[in-house]
């Protein structure tokens, strides 16, 4: 749809429409916060919402296969370009509905033509799955296959667990051709049945990528609790100098347990190599899976903890309004292949919403990932885009289009962070509350003003001009009104008091949100917010029952959490500058640690001689940037309740 370019305002002029006049727009200039520059301008969270500018483009054959009976599931797929034949392949991994019923897993192989079809080979496994796999007459799972080429042949790593799911972890196959047949060979690489969970929680090794080195081989590969009943996940590697084994124990690479900034709920796989070193995505396991990251690392260094970096933060990946993935990208992330002619090209799995899984390809440039304009996507809870500044009184020009319900906010006060701490999270409540919302869908539009204790009033509503596209939105709130128009005509004019806080775009679920333009006049360079502490047990990834949610008006935001389990973690991974943290005092509470980054800096004695509310106990600074704030229960019951952060970008 093309965005018109109406006279409504031009450079920042007053102008007359009708009788109503529109008043100067506040002093500065007008910034384009839709320009790929100002990606790190917003706010790109796994549970909250993830803004993205990405290039990626779908090719045209999508999706490549659907689900079937009995394997409606087709998920963790690798992409694989052979150096001999020069064809694509791909390695699916096919699963039942609800992944661990019969039949058992299994992978199926694709491989693309010269004319650009995908045709189905077979399975990889079959009725020849690894004897270890087998018990009691009945077969497990086979899945998860990556394939490397060396020496001549086509080595694969996959992971396996009995018929029950009670053992399981990573074995080897291999092959002479890349469409099989492929050979189970020697014992398991990893069997989580002889193994001591590492950190106390990861037993069950899974989604596995080998990789030759220069004298060795290194398997990158997830880690979860047992039977990969999931809670916490982590990327590991094991090193072995032949690529069936023996391998040496895992080593954690990236894990929220670390006291390091790390994105929570998210799952490695697969790893990917370019220019002598790996790139490893990572998708959010919340109930919106669009968030990506991306960690790299030098190849021949990369079973080091302190070689590998963040290469990027959300801003990876949007969704489509196609119907065979309407509900997103599921399973693991992006499994990408980086060519000799530039261009990064990705197998992604998706579902709709009868729950049949699809399999699709997209590509990029290497060297341009980022276009303007972003994407907003919320296909299964709302998604917000939290512009990181500040505004009172500010001109906004906007042009968007969206294939669903939009909100665009501003003055947004609510504290930030997911709905609990654990996967299928989603924004909280608290999060739409102390804020002004322009609501187009439906066919209507409405302004509302939200109190800090979730008050909705209603300020005007009515419905779309049937000549409205809805693609240009303009607010000019002023010290003690807001005039709205759509598309260059007035929709409203308005008592609406100008108040300090963020200016936010929410996408209602089910919907897609694309942004052309978003023109900003008047917006403080610095942001102060509050997280809550469903942010922090998620960052720490908390064990389920060892933090106990208490609702109370003692918290800061009416709800926290509280610990007797010495030792229990709490972490927010943030970006800013300085730290503050809130929290109740009680006669029943003991006493905390305090780490920054990994370091200690400050002992919190939260006892009190009589009940206090929550009030600021400790604040910490350092550089501008991404940290980790830990805090980490000594003694006594220790309460969970509220960081604020402070930016001054």
């Amino acid at each position: 749809m093309g965005i018109s370019r109406k006279e409504f305002v031009r450079n920042g002029a007053a102008v007359m429409t009708g009788h109503l006049t529109v008043a100067e727009v506040p002093a500065g200039q007008a910034i384009d916060y839709a320009a790929s520059a100002h990606v790190e301008s917003w706010l790109h969270h796994p549970a909250i919402g993830d803004p993205s500018w990405d290039t990626f483009e779908r090719e045209a054959r999508n999706p490549i296969h659907r689900g079937r009976e009995p394997y409606w599931w087709p998920v963790n797929g690798t992409l694989f370009h052979d150096p001999v034949s020069h064809l694509w392949y791909a390695y699916v991994s096919v699963y039942p509905r609800g992944y661990w019923p019969p039949p058992p897993a299994d992978v199926l192989i694709l491989r693309e033509s010269a004319s650009g079809v995908w045709d189905e080979v077979g399975y990889v496994f079959g009725r020849n799955r690894p004897e270890y796999a087998c018990g009691g007459g009945r077969v497990g799972a086979a899945t998860d296959l990556h394939v490397a080429y060396a020496d001549g042949k086509y080595h694969g790593v996959f992971g396996w667990c009995d018929p029950d799911n009670r053992r399981g972890g990573l074995g080897y196959a291999v092959s002479d051709r890349p469409d099989g047949p492929f050979h189970v060979r020697g014992g398991p690489i990893h069997d989580d049945a002889v193994r001591t969970p590492v950190m106390g929680r990861y037993v069950r090794a899974y989604a596995s990528t080998l990789i030759k080195r220069k004298r060795d081989w290194i398997i990158l590969h997830m880690m979860s609790t047992p039977g990969n009943a999931g809670g916490t996940w982590a990327l590991f590697a094991m090193v072995g100098e032949r690529p069936d084994g023996p391998y040496a124990d895992p080593i954690p690479l990236l894990a929220p347990q670390l006291d390091l900034y790390h994105p929570p709920i998210a799952e490695f796989f697969p790893a990917f190599t370019r220019g002598g070193r790996v790139y490893a995505p990572a998708t959010s396991v919340a109930m919106n899976r669009t968030y990506q990251s991306l960690f790299s690392a030098p190849i021949e260094n990369a079973h080091h903890p302190h070689a590998w970096r963040i290469g990027r933060l959300g801003s990876m990946w949007h969704a489509e309004p196609h119907t065979w993935e309407a509900m997103g990208i599921w399973g693991q992330t992006i499994a990408c292949v980086a060519t000799r002619e530039g261009i990064l090209r990705a197998l992604f799995a998706a579902k709709d919403r009868a729950d049949v899984g699809g399999i699709g390809i997209a590509r990029r440039p290497w060297s341009r990932s980022l276009r303007n304009g972003f994407v907003l996507s919320a296909p299964n809870a709302p998604a917000y885009a939290v512009l990181r500044r500040r505004a009172k009184a500010f001109r906004l020009r906007t042009a968007m289009r969206a294939d669903g319900g939009l909100r665009v906010c501003w003055g947004c006060r609510g504290p930030l962070g997911p709905d609990h701490p654990y996967a299928d999270s989603r924004p909280s409540s608290e999060m739409s509350r102390d804020r002004h919302e322009l609501r187009l869908g439906g066919g209507r539009w409405s302004v509302v003003a939200i109190s800090a204790t979730g008050v909705e009033t209603a300020l005007a509503t009515g419905e779309l001009p049937l000549a409205s596209h809805g693609t240009e939105i303009s607010i000019n709130q002023e010290d003690k009104r807001a005039v709205i128009t759509l598309d260059g005509s007035l929709l409203w004019v308005g008592v609406c008091p100008a108040r300090t806080g963020r200016i936010e775009i929410v996408a209602d679920p089910a919907s897609i949100v694309r942004v052309d333009r978003f023109l900003l006049t008047g917006a403080e360079r610095s942001v102060e917010d509050d997280w809550l502490a469903t942010e922090a047990l998620s960052g720490a990834a908390a064990p389920t029952g060892e933090w106990k949610e208490v609702r109370s008006l003692k918290f800061r935001h009416g709800v926290g959490y509280e610990t007797d389990a010495p030792g229990a973690r709490a972490k927010w991974n943030v970006i800013g500058s300085r730290f503050t943290v809130w929290s109740p005092r009680d006669p029943a509470y003991g006493e905390a640690e305090a780490l920054l980054d990994g370091t200690p800096v400050g002992r919190l004695d939260l006892r009190s001689d009589a009940p206090m509310p929550s009030a600021p106990v400790a604040t910490f600074s350092a550089r501008e940037g991404r940290h980790a704030l830990t805090i980490v229960a000594k003694k006594g019951l220790v309460p969970c309740d509220t960081l604020t952060v402070a930016s001054g970008i």
